[in-house]
């Protein structure tokens, strides 16, 4: 006779190892172990042979933690949170998009050449990839992680990847002086853009912009972007004289100027007429979307032209 089932046997059957972990978690097996050996996110406990054993619960915090990362907030200062602080967290949506790249950049030489040139200007700037590694827990995630070394060697590849996981990082752009060409086309295989000194400040800041695709147009209910030029800032770009013959710059400077003045008009109709507020709503938020279209291309002819104001 077969003995009964143990009270142990249906939970074991839910247990997973930490390939199947990551993958239902939507992580790399890298992020998982960074985020389990360096900040304990999870502890599992291990099988007889010694391999780790994840559940469900142990599978929803790493993604909830995941969502969080993506949302900005650093590794570092949730790692440790309960899972109803991680919830609560979550649905609060506590740091808000703002509709402008988060840039981290790895080096001073490339900070240097982005000075002035990039808006808004990098969050933070980390000596070297030691550095960066160190300090990745107070980091956060970025829309751009720029990294500037003056050679590549055979290790480069995991370590950028790595430390691209672990913030996590949407897009790399690596420039780098001396170098095996083999290196380089193994971070271009692995997703990263790579770039040969010499490069301008001008070009560098033109692969930020364009790491991030034109906004679509706005969805119901999504939140207005924050403006990334202020009233004056617009009319000093209308007023500045123009190298480009159409005077480019000058006509989405206005363009931009008449979206925000009808952003705020359709503000105040909602605030005044309540029984069309939904509509005046909508139109503020497509009003938003097409600012925001406008503002990219804006930034893009500001670093074309080396424009300071």
């Amino acid at each position: 006779m077969n003995a009964a089932p143990t009270n142990e046997e249906p939970r074991a059957k839910t247990l997973m190892r930490s390939g199947t972990a990551a993958r239902l978690a939507g992580l790399s097996p890298s992020t998982l172990r960074i985020w389990e050996h360096r900040y304990g996110v999870v502890a599992p406990p291990k099988s007889k042979s010694g391999q780790r054993t994840y559940s469900m619960k142990d599978i929803e915090r790493l993604r909830l933690i995941k969502r969080l990362t993506l949302e900005g907030h650093a590794i570092g200062t949730v790692a440790h949170l309960d899972i109803d602080a991680l919830v609560a967290l979550s649905s609060g949506n506590q740091v808000s998009s703002t509709g402008a790249q988060r840039v981290l950049v790895v080096g001073q030489a490339a900070a240097h050449k982005l000075q002035g040139r990039l808006r808004p200007a990098p969050a933070l700037v980390f000596d070297d990839l030691g550095h960066a590694e160190r300090e990745v827990a107070r980091a956060g995630a970025a829309d751009v992680l720029v990294i500037h070394l003056s050679s590549l060697n055979a290790s480069i590849t995991e370590q950028v990847q790595t430390l691209r996981h672990a913030l996590p990082a949407t897009n790399v752009i690596l420039i780098y002086s001396f170098g095996a060409e083999a290196v380089a086309q193994s971070l271009r295989a692995s997703g990263v853009t790579v770039r040969r000194e010499p490069v301008a400040g001008k070009e560098l800041a033109s692969l930020i912009v364009a790491a991030r695709p034109i906004v679509a147009t706005v969805a119901s209910g999504a939140q207005p972007t924050h403006r990334r030029y202020s009233d004056a800032e617009l009319v000093a770009l209308t007023e500045m004289p123009s190298m480009v013959a159409c005077e480019c710059p000058r006509h989405l400077a206005e363009i931009v100027t008449l979206l925000v003045g009808f952003e705020r008009y359709s503000t105040e109709c909602a605030a005044r007429n309540q029984n069309d507020a939904a509509w005046h709503h909508h139109l503020h938020a497509v009003t938003s979307a097409a600012r925001t279209m406008f503002e990219q291309a804006l930034v893009q002819v500001v670093i074309e032209e080396g424009l300071v104001f």
